[in-house]
């Protein structure tokens, strides 16, 4: 029974990482923008337990192991803000492109910008402090009317990728781009692609979400117990001797 109960101990693993990427995806239900993600599962290796070749072999796995964690980029809904530091991308494989204080460039759907001062000089920024960049490449100036009301009419770049689905997540909602995801490409006539006033909502689907937390948690209570009968068997065995 040591086979089973190392082969039950990968089920726990397993369905632990999947409850914990759910957990993940339902904190971030009212995230703006934000993507959820999907666990694979993948069986271990087989093993036949005839020790000679027969025409029906007796193969027994190994258990289960996460294959991969994916990004779901499905669109989320959008929502209405009227607050004119706000924007929507319309086209599915559209992103919003950003510049932190070390240069480095990140993308994210998240359109709920804001103002930075520097030195009297009003940059479009999002929450975390980066720069949103335009259809060039740089950062984007802000100017005020004589009413002190920010004039929003700049071009907020909006760029592609050959395969979004390639894009590596690192948190706070953004992206990096990869070897397979290609590089980025900037869209013509951004102004059309983006709604202001509006922001796109989680992708996060909460009814699909709960029936997956039963269906994990069912999965983690039956590796515990095999894990429990394994452990029992054997001292069972012990005890014989």
């Amino acid at each position: 029974m040591i086979r089973g109960f190392y082969t039950a101990r990968t089920g726990l693993k397993a369905h632990q990482e999947h409850m914990n990427t759910i957990a993940n995806n339902m904190a971030n239900v009212n995230t703006t923008g934000f993507k959820p993600m999907r666990t694979a599962f993948k069986d271990l290796i087989y093993q036949n337990l005839n020790r000679e070749e027969v025409e029906n072999e007796a193969l027994v796995g190994h258990g289960v192991k996460i294959n991969k964690n994916d990004v779901q980029m499905g669109p989320g809904a959008l929502q209405p803000t009227s607050f004119a530091l706000d924007y929507a991308i319309l086209p599915e494989n559209g992103f919003f492109a950003l510049e932190d204080s070390q240069q480095n460039t990140f993308y994210t759907r998240a359109g709920d910008f804001k103002l930075s001062n520097e030195d009297d000089t009003y940059y479009l920024v999002t929450g975390n402090g980066d720069y949103v960049l335009d259809e060039d490449g740089s950062t984007i100036e802000i100017e005020f009317d004589e009413e002190n009301q920010p004039i929003m009419d700049v071009n907020i770049g909006v760029y592609s990728f050959p395969n979004p689905y390639g894009l590596s997540l690192v948190g706070q909602n953004k992206f990096v781009a990869t070897d397979i995801s290609g590089e980025a490409e900037s869209l013509e006539d951004p102004q059309y692609l983006v709604k202001n006033g509006y922001v796109e909502g989680s992708a996060v689907e909460i009814a699909k979400e709960m029936a997956d937390v039963i269906e994990a948690s069912k999965a983690f209570s039956f590796s515990s117990r095999m894990v429990q009968v394994a452990d029992e068997v054997e001292q069972t065995v012990n005890n014989l001797r």
